[in-house]
């Protein structure tokens, strides 16, 4: 270790930003998340009444993902200064590589700071993927665990063990493996994959052909998902070596007639990625049942390139009993909490430990392989088949079900944290009445003031939620400035940018089309996001919204909402909309002030907005 005592620092309490008190953490294991992927800090203390708890490591937070665990526990066992001494950070940091700060805490169990030195940020970045992943990880197998919970489908998981994987291969092969991801990454190979000529004439082996990477690396850039209430899909696409329909990679040896299906969900490894239609798990697989003449049996490929995308895909699927289920887990699954719904659990790994040569069956990870690992999988799989019975239940009168229409993804999930963390939203510990108002305020009037009143006087808390798209005749940030001016006064009000899922292009884009749109289009997800995600993390009760007779995409959002929102505990209250007598009695709206102000007429303005939106609309069109 090359670090000298002229490298160590103290940095004192106050100047921290890895100190948390307990009573202020709802979510320990998301607070963690969040500050370890955002700060450099490496450990948490924790403190109860101002005194130290305990500490939660990044280490202690990867362990918890990994192991599934039901609670991150905070460390009280942990070792520390009992004052300012270099020597002895020093030393003990020779003894403890990995860690790079210790606490200085006092006999009467006050912390006063860290001793700690910098680690090379490449280091940190590491760090930082490591988490990611086994957090994503951990949420993808908390997602097949609620599928598995859900669907009648019979369900076989597979996985296998990287790590025993890369520990088999020798250190050559794991050379190989790692130059191919450099290559790549750098841009100083012709192939976008890193490998040669040559290493691409050993993965294609009797396969392979003049021009066979070229045409697989164009039809797979032509294989980009489509997204729709989050689920993700291909688009029926024929190419020379991908076919797809309905969302399925074609397996082109299916019987004629078979009616009982086989569907296999996945990442890279079962949708076949760079290889041929009949090169994949599935069309392997429906060789061994053609051969044995289990011709009522389909296997459908509705693999995914991406893990993150893969598993969504399950839950919009229509199964019934009839139905077999495969499903590539990332990892080994813990099948305790759906054991009654599992009917086998196989691991794959010694197929891959039993392949001589393995690297050249590989691209650059196990699970891009060859057609030579993929019929040695399907071959696995069938004889699990064979041992377990798997094909001898009988067919049962049962109606295909799907779980849901719509998939809110990790990303979603992780974008919130970032977005509470940034706004300082959380829920709150005294269970106050809360309520919501998404708002685009174009401009901000008397009619969305009295909606504001009506809503406030009803609840403790109320969110105001201003859209954030620039798509309006007003900008985002003058339509904030009017929100925020508007209700100064009013207490228990906290005006947030409504933020990239609440009421946006990428949730319901006809809300930005009203005038050009003919058939409205479903907007549950939008309203499942709000659910599912906002309400529930901020104890949101109520979501209040202004009676709409005239526009048809807003009142077919309100009558939506109605619909959806009681599934979460979430009441919709509709308040009727405020009229203006000096305009006869007509309804206030937006509209009317946009159109007062392209005829300039300020009498019809300060009529219909409050005396913050005059003032502001006045300094605007009136300056220079």
């Amino acid at each position: 270790m090359d670090i000298k005592e002229a490298d160590l620092v103290f940095l004192s309490k106050k100047d921290m930003t890895s100190v948390y008190e307990l009573e202020d953490i709802l979510d320990l294991p998301d607070v963690a998340y969040y500050h370890f992927m955002h700060y450099e800090d490496e450990v948490l203390y924790i403190h109860k009444a101002g005194k130290m708890l305990g500490v939660c490591s990044i280490g202690d937070l990867e362990r918890f993902y990994e192991r599934n665990e039901q609670e991150l526990k905070i460390n009280q066992q942990y070792i520390f200064l009992k004052k300012i001494d270099y020597h002895m950070a020093l030393e003990f940091f020779k003894r403890r590589e990995t860690i790079n700060e210790i606490p200085v805490v006092t006999d009467g169990n006050e912390l006063t700071g860290v001793i700690r030195y910098e680690k090379e940020g490449k280091f940190r970045s590491k760090q930082r993927r490591t988490l990611k992943y086994v957090r994503t990880s951990a949420w993808h197998m908390q997602e097949i665990e609620r599928f598995v919970c859900k669907t009648k489908a019979r369900v076989l998981l597979y996985s296998y063990s990287n790590k025993e994987v890369m520990e088999h291969l020798s250190e050559e092969e794991i050379q190989i493996l790692r130059k191919r991801r450099e290559k790549a990454d750098g841009g100083i190979c012709s192939d976008p994959l890193g490998l040669s000529n040559e290493e691409w004439r050993n993965f294609y082996q009797l396969n392979y052909e003049t021009g066979i990477v070229e045409t697989m690396i164009s039809e797979m850039d032509l294989c980009r998902p489509v997204v729709r209430n989050g689920i993700t899909t291909f688009l029926d696409m024929d190419g020379k070596y991908y076919h797809f329909r309905d969302g399925y990679r074609i397996t082109s040896n299916n019987p004629v007639g078979a009616d009982r299906r086989i569907i296999m969900f996945g990442p890279c490894i079962i949708v076949g990625g760079y290889n041929k239609d009949e090169s994949t798990i599935a069309y392997y697989l429906q060789n061994c049942l053609n051969e044995d003449h289990y011709t009522e049996w389909k296997v459908l490929n509705k693999g995914m390139y991406n893990p993150d995308l893969c598993y969504g895909r399950m839950f919009e699927e229509e199964l019934s009993e009839n139905d077999i289920v495969i499903i590539w887990c990332i990892k080994k699954p813990e099948i305790d909490k759906m054991s009654r719904n599992v009917f086998f659990q196989g691991d794959l790994t010694e197929v891959f430990l039993e392949m001589p040569f393995l690297t050249d069956n590989l691209i650059n990870h196990p699970l891009h392989c060859n057609h030579i690992v993929n019929q040695k999988i399907a071959e696995r799989i069938y004889r699990d088949f064979c041992k377990e019975r798997v094909l001898e239940v009988s067919r049962n009168f049962s109606v295909p079900e799907k779980i849901q229409d719509y998939y809110i993804s990790w990303d979603v999930h992780e974008y919130f944290m970032e977005y509470f963390a940034q706004y300082g939203l959380c829920k709150e510990t005294n269970r106050p009445m809360i309520g919501a108002i998404v708002m685009n305020c174009n401009p901000f009037t008397k009619g969305h003031r009295y909606l504001i009143e009506q809503a406030l006087s009803r609840v403790d808390k109320l969110y105001l939620f201003v859209v954030e798209e620039d798509k309006s005749y007003f900008s985002f940030q003058d339509r904030f400035r009017m929100v925020e001016q508007g209700v100064l006064d009013l207490v228990g009000v906290h005006v947030v940018p409504s933020g990239k899922y609440i009421l946006s292009k990428d949730t319901f884009a006809q809300y930005f089309e009203k005038e050009t749109v003919q058939v409205i289009e479903e907007m549950d997800y939008d309203i499942r996001i709000f659910g599912e995600v906002v309400a529930r993390n901020l104890g949101i009760q109520y979501r209040f919204v202004g009676e709409e007779p005239f526009d048809e995409v807003t009142k077919s959002y309100n009558e939506t909402m109605k619909r959806i929102l009681p599934e979460y505990g979430i009441a919709v209250v509709e308040i009727p909309r405020v009229t203006c007598d000096e305009k006869g009695g007509a309804i206030i709206s937006a509209t009317l002030v946009r159109k007062a102000l392209e005829e300039k007429n300020w009498n019809i303005v300060e009529t219909l907005c409050p005396e913050s939106t005059v003032a502001y609309l006045k300094k605007q069109y009136t300056s220079g």
